[in-house]
């Protein structure tokens, strides 16, 4: 399958006389990275890939300077996902689970159980961070985040997300349309127009064909501004010096026991978003070490 030139890229657009605002969004070679190293069952890449393009979407929606993270928790099979993105659409993201079988392919119910919320988290870069919450509802990802929308913010919103996925690749198309104040009475079925036109878009297309094709092929009879592109990223936040300060808090004691114990007289960690193994030996702990505020 040919990839289109748009894939890893993310595009807003805007209806010149419609009171809706949208934004594309299309993923492949990140998924490689967010997998690497990481043996999730089909189900939990299927979620994770999905929040992926859910918190990109919503990073440029909201149109700040920071990051946004938006999370799963639940008691079902998924017990936690999570992924981040900052302004730049740089994102990072991970997942925790009770699945044994890595073929298994659960439902959405079945993964995020009864009693599961979903977090919208804001850190602004020059103010205090703000949470929305919402229970997981419906049978999707996409109906969850329609009705937070609605609920939390009285915005008239419609999602489509799609994944193709096998054990070496995965391509995630998404697309999010959201009204806009009404500036009269002629534009009150703006929204129901534009959503009945998505509901005709086949996953293939959503999936493969550019997103210029997409916005013609659905509204053709529309005034349709596309913005340009924004590049999408997977980039881990690991450092060695993070994982130094991590070292730290075991204290002298335990740090001295564990390099004794080591094999090399070194301490290996190995970052849980990214795989990243980050080796320390005792002399770089101790010159750390000392130059820590006491």
């Amino acid at each position: 399958m040919n990839l289109p030139s748009t894939h890893d890229q993310l595009n807003r657009f805007l209806f010149d006389d419609l009171a809706v605002r949208g934004e594309i969004v299309q993923l492949h070679d990140v998924y490689k990275e967010l997998f690497h190293s990481k043996k999730y069952p089909l189900s939990i890449k299927k979620i994770l890939a999905q929040l992926t393009m859910i918190c990109n979407l919503l990073t440029v929606n909201m149109k700040i300077e920071g990051d946004v993270t938006v999370e799963i928790r639940g008691d079902g099979l998924l017990r936690y996902a999570s992924v981040n993105s900052d302004s730049k659409l740089n994102f990072r993201g991970i997942a925790r689970h009770n699945i044994s079988d890595p073929d298994s392919d659960c439902s959405f119910r079945e993964l995020v159980g009864t009693n599961s919320i979903l977090l919208i988290t804001v850190h602004p870069a020059t103010s205090d961070p703000y949470q929305g919450i919402v229970e997981v509802t419906g049978y999707s990802l996409s109906e969850t985040l329609e009705n937070y929308f609605l609920r939390s913010e009285q915005i008239e919103t419609k999602i489509m997300l799609e994944i193709q996925i096998s054990d070496d690749e995965c391509f995630g198309g998404g697309i999010i349309l959201q009204a806009m104040p009404k500036p009269d009475s002629t534009h009150d079925d703006d929204f129901n127009t534009v959503s009945h036109l998505l509901n005709t878009l086949t996953k293939d297309e959503l999936l493969y064909l550019e997103s210029d094709e997409i916005l013609f092929r659905l509204f053709n009879q529309f005034a349709v501004r596309l913005f340009n592109a924004m590049p999408v990223s997977y980039k881990c936040a690991c450092t060695r010096e993070k994982c130094l300060v991590a070292l730290e808090q075991m204290g002298a004691e335990e740090i001295a026991r564990a390099l004794k114990e080591s094999e090399h007289n070194a301490i290996m960690m190995t970052c849980a978003q990214c795989g990243k193994k980050y080796t320390f030996d005792a002399r770089e702990i101790k010159d750390f070490m000392s130059k820590r505020p006491k």
